[in-house]
């Protein structure tokens, strides 16, 4: 089964899916992502930055991989 979508629709696609899983976390674990939220906004804007650039590497290692 393949899915024909041009550039454009394929974003949107993953935008979705990003979408999607995060309202499942959040649907199912609300406590914790309150708990979660709170941590974040105790950290420095350092530490929230260096967590950013992680998860931007461990994305491009991923598509990397896939593709």
């Amino acid at each position: 089964m393949t899915i024909d979508l041009s550039y454009i629709g394929l974003i949107f696609f993953f935008i979705s899916i990003v979408f999607i899983a995060e309202g499942i976390i959040y649907t199912l674990f609300p406590n914790y992502m309150k708990k979660m939220l709170n941590y974040i906004l105790s950290l420095n804007s350092d530490n929230i930055r260096i967590i950013g650039l992680f998860f931007i590497f461990v994305g491009t290692v991923v598509l990397y991989l896939i593709f």
